[in-house]
């Protein structure tokens, strides 16, 4: 059963960073090539400090998208930033459940959804980054959304073990983000996803431990590393920003995989939130029977 059928209307929305028009023309390009139709919303850019909108104007594009019965789907336009500032506009619990679709800044609004039972929260490239993902990432992300197997994802044992658990997940600033607030995630018997990008290695490791601290790795059953992009130790380093990460993740006493083909790089392999997980072995697998 596909997630999305093809030629079914998507909402296109950007509740967060400002898009290059001609990167997000090209990402518009690879949805229709694929059979899908996607409608960016009138007037959604008008660009407001480092935001596509003002706040008034980018939370009731993206309510309107996730209320309306035109769309058979919600697929964000940009990550960057601006999603927490509006998520307290958003009537989680009033949602119809249609598929909305997203990474980076997104990973609030997925974990929002899906702890109200809406979505189903698609953790996929954006509208604007589909041009730097690869192919082996665009038909990865396609074969998802027509229903079709997806492989395995094959990364490296950081800490051996297997472990069972619904996924879930995404960008480590903004899980950390949340913390303290409303939208501070639930991991209990999850296989959480962590990925970055940008960010100094002691950011890392202040955002792990944040997380440690707010209680989010309680009853994580696994954790799943995805690409930290950019987030390098300075030259002539003795330590690796493998070794800031295990600081933090070998304490948990679970499995954790790591190098896994998620993130911001060319390799961005979609997951849906609250699917039934396994890792084991450097992989990371799942089915779709949802949490």
């Amino acid at each position: 059963m596909p997630l999305i059928p093809k030629g079914a209307p998507i909402a296109v929305v950007a509740p967060c960073g400002i898009v290059d028009p001609d990167r997000f023309e090209a990402g518009l390009r690879i949805l229709r090539a694929a059979g899908h139709d996607p409608h960016p919303y009138p007037h959604m850019q008008r660009p407001w400090r480092y935001l596509a909108g003002d706040d008034d104007h980018r939370a009731a594009q993206l309510v309107d998208a996730l209320t309306s019965p035109r769309w058979a789907a919600v697929w964000i336009a940009r990550g960057g930033y601006g999603l927490t500032r509006i998520l307290d506009r958003v009537p989680f619990h009033e949602l119809p459940r249609r598929p909305v679709l997203g990474f980076s800044d997104v990973t609030v609004l997925l974990g929002a959804l899906h702890a109200a039972g809406a979505g189903p929260a698609i953790h996929a490239p954006v509208v604007h980054s589909l041009p730097i993902h690869d192919a082996a990432s665009l038909d990865h992300l396609f074969a998802l959304l027509e229903g079709r197997p997806t492989p395995a994802l094959v990364g490296t044992p950081w800490v051996d073990g297997d472990a069972e658990g619904w996924l879930c997940g995404g960008n480590l600033c903004l899980l950390a983000a949340t913390c303290g607030t409303p939208w501070q995630l639930d991991a209990r018997g999850a296989v959480l996803v962590l990925e970055e990008i940008g960010e100094a290695p002691y950011r890392i490791d202040r955002m792990l431990r944040q997380l440690v601290e707010a209680g989010v790795f309680e009853g994580v059953r696994g954790v799943a590393v995805g690409e930290l992009v950019g987030c390098r130790p300075p030259e002539g380093a003795d330590w690796t920003l493998r070794d800031v990460v295990l600081d933090h993740l070998r304490p948990l006493g679970v499995p954790v995989v790591g190098d896994l083909p998620i993130g911001h790089g060319a390799r961005n392999h979609a997951f849906p939130w609250g699917a039934r997980a396994r890792r084991g072995g450097g992989r990371l697998s799942w089915t779709t029977d949802a949490r």
